[in-house]
């Protein structure tokens, strides 16, 4: 059971590792039996930019569990030292609110896309697919940010936060 928990809680990162060398190995392969002329993979670049967009989204999750997303920290540290926790959650509740509101946004279109049955060209994979990237991504970062804050506002300071 440690072992489910531990994998779950390092879903992104696991995700990740095993997209990301299979889209290079595809795109190595495309390439290469291109330029050889031993045959042309017709889906090759679609793999690819589907890989890609799983890759971002699912790394956005990673950023947030992990605070790496790039962050302009002036106004905050403008403000006096007291205020430090209150503007950490404010930033909390905003990245929050925006997760959730377009998650739910996204959420609309993937329905309109299931309905329509859309496929993409080359691999004929349901366009809904692909683009659930977006409120899975954003579901994560949701989760991580508010994971963070909690972890941060428990156990450690917040950058001054008493």
């Amino acid at each position: 059971m440690k072992k489910i928990l531990k994998f779950l809680d390092n879903f992104e990162e696991n995700t990740i590792t095993v997209l990301l060398p299979l889209m290079v190995i595809i795109i190595f392969m495309a390439t290469f039996f291109r330029f050889t002329k031993i045959m042309i993979i017709p889906w090759s670049e679609e793999a690819a930019r589907y890989m890609m967009i799983w890759i971002v989204f699912l790394g956005i999750g990673v950023g947030a569990k992990n605070n790496t997303h790039f962050t302009v920290d002036n106004f905050v540290n403008a403000l006096p030292k007291s205020t430090n926790k209150a503007a950490f959650i404010l930033r909390t509740l905003i990245i929050s609110g925006f997760c959730g509101l377009m998650t739910y946004i996204s959420g609309g279109l993937i329905s309109k896309l299931y309905k329509m049955g859309q496929v993409t060209p080359a691999m004929q994979i349901p366009t809904w697919v692909i683009y659930s990237a977006v409120p899975v991504g954003l579901t994560l970062m949701f989760v991580r940010t508010l994971q963070y804050c909690i972890r941060k506002l428990s156990k450690e300071k917040v950058r001054g936060v008493e």
